[in-house]
């Protein structure tokens, strides 16, 4: 995988996750198995393993969170409740900007990679 990509994708990770653990009502709570099955593909693409958790319907997370790398499981890295809901966290034009900042370039990142090939 593009190093730049999974650099985007670690960045975006510690910008949303603590929106997700702290500021969301009900914590980690937009997590599904099909989230899951998606990581075990995007995996399995890259010659990747993760061992599962002992959680009784999240196979990836953890007592922290998801054990999964944040580039393996784009659709939950780019996920925040509020950006969902209304496209930008309330009362937060810096932290909402930020946010469309890295996602912006992980999308010029994702299609130049594409390009590429």
């Amino acid at each position: 995988m593009n190093p730049k990509l999974i650099e985007l994708f670690q960045k975006m990770y510690e910008h949303t996750e603590p929106e997700c653990r702290l500021n969301c009502r009900c914590p980690q709570s937009c997590c599904s198995p099909e989230y899951c099955d998606m990581a075990d593909q995007y995996m399995r693409e890259n010659k990747v393993l993760c061992e599962y958790t002992t959680h009784p319907r999240l196979k990836y997370m953890g007592p922290t969170g998801c054990i999964v790398p944040p580039h393996f499981r784009p659709l939950c890295t780019l996920h925040v409740c509020s950006i969902n809901a209304w496209g930008e966290k309330l009362g937060d034009a810096d932290w909402t900007n930020k946010y469309y900042t890295i996602r912006q370039d992980i999308e010029t990142e994702m299609f130049n990679d594409t390009l590429s090939r």
